[in-house]
């Protein structure tokens, strides 16, 4: 018997399907767009906009009004260097051409920019001296003649005149200092570090969190996720195309205000708590009994206590949709979250509003409400639960012992 008869696809490599190697590239994309849009937060940097695949990998438009045209590539490390020769970089150039065709003197530079090692040859191969050398002359005449060709060959593929190159690539730069595919998150956390003010007070975490706001953001800019929120009835409107062109420029394009607005929406997206689910309690655990002697000692009225014994059942109910919508495993861990944040809020609501006269549940309540409040507020992830339903979710924990309203526990005495 082969040893091929013992190979299944579960455990070899797959070696013609680059598909994943693809998705990596373009989250690498996504996250130097990130790391771009850092020079939003930068007064030093001339930077009014950043555009997401938007007539280049990223377009920036300056202060002035003038923009750079960014063309991002990327290597394996084993691969070889970049030449002036190569497609890829032919194709970057052309694009250059075509962009300063297409809008003459708007752009101030245009840029390739590369994870990997530029040929340094001094030749004709040598991309930065290719460029370098077209910066220094006055036209396309006063090029030696492998450099003239470079021009005439970048003009052909973008169907625009030697001149024309000539212009584009005379504030063409190339560099090879972009991150690596494996440090590119972790430069973005840096450079947040140093330019956000956020940051300072944060652990690593919190900004790595923040960063990987920014980047999805990114993301969504690159790939036309603006359809996603289109009205259905967009066809029937007076002006379909103006309606959609309207939204796609608004997604892609990310100036100050957005950039702080994303970072503090994931900075302040706190993970939820969860835990294993072999610790969490099973919905309507608890007794009834329990909860209206604890109430009765807490002070409370018969119609709160009937209200309290409806949000109970509600509360539970809830989480009984989650184990049957979501699986068990999920949806125990989604009602074990509520749970802690309320047993939480509870807890501080015990300790501001307990006094000596032992009986100070409608206090206590009142000031859960309000801690409910500030935690939807801040923007705590509540899952689907009104503030009913956290109610109901304190009084299913004070049916199960884990909170009681009162100094005194004649509950206890009854045993």
């Amino acid at each position: 018997m082969s040893d091929d008869q013992f190979k299944t696809p579960d455990k070899m490599l797959a070696t013609d399907d680059p598909g994943d190697e693809t998705a990596r590239r373009y989250r690498y994309q996504w996250t130097y767009a990130a790391v771009l849009c850092c020079m939003l937060l930068d007064d030093t940097e001339s930077v009014a906009e950043v555009f997401c695949e938007h007539h280049e990998d990223v377009l920036i438009k300056h202060l002035d009004g003038m923009f750079s045209g960014l063309q991002i590539k990327t290597r394996q490390s084993d691969q070889e260097v970049w030449k002036a020769a190569d497609e890829a970089v032919r194709s970057a150039c052309a694009r250059f051409s075509k962009l300063e065709a297409q809008f003459p003197g708007q752009f101030r530079s245009f840029r390739f920019l590369t994870n990997h090692p530029l040929y340094s040859g001094g030749n004709g191969q040598d991309l930065r001296r290719v460029l370098q050398t077209i910066s220094d002359a006055t036209s396309e005449s006063e090029l030696p003649g492998t450099f003239a060709k470079f021009v005439t060959r970048v003009a052909s593929e973008a169907g625009s005149t030697p001149a024309i190159a000539f212009a584009a690539l005379s504030k063409t730069i190339a560099d090879d200092g972009l991150p690596k595919l494996s440090d590119v998150e972790a430069r973005l956390v840096a450079t947040l570090t140093g330019l956000w003010n956020s940051a300072a007070d944060c652990p690593y975490a919190s900004v790595q969190r923040a960063a990987r706001y920014l980047t999805q953001e990114c993301g969504r800019a690159s790939s036309l996720a603006h359809q996603d929120v289109l009205p259905a009835y967009l066809p029937a409107t007076a002006d379909p195309q103006g309606t959609e062109l309207a939204a796609r420029l608004s997604a892609k394009r990310i100036d100050r205000p957005r950039v702080l607005e994303i970072l503090d929406r994931g900075l302040n997206n706190r993970a939820v708590l969860y835990g294993d689910p072999k610790d969490c309690a099973e919905p309507g655990t608890g007794t009834t009994d329990l909860l209206l002697k604890k109430l009765d000692a807490g002070g409370f009225s018969a119609v709160s206590r009937n209200s309290a014994s409806d949000l109970r059942n509600k509360a539970d109910y809830l989480g009984i949709l989650w184990l049957k919508k979501h699986g068990r495993e999920s949806g125990l861990q989604r009602y074990g979250h509520v749970r802690s944040l309320v047993l939480s809020d509870a807890a501080r609501a015990y300790e501001t509003t307990k006094n000596e006269d032992g009986c100070f549940g409608l206090e206590m309540l009142s000031e859960l409400r309000s801690r409910f409040q500030q935690r939807r507020t801040k923007g705590s992830e509540l899952y689907e639960c009104s503030d009913e339903h956290l109610e109901g979710f304190a009084y299913s924990l004070t049916s199960q012992c884990q909170i009681q309203w009162s100094l005194g526990r004649p509950w206890e005495e009854d045993e």
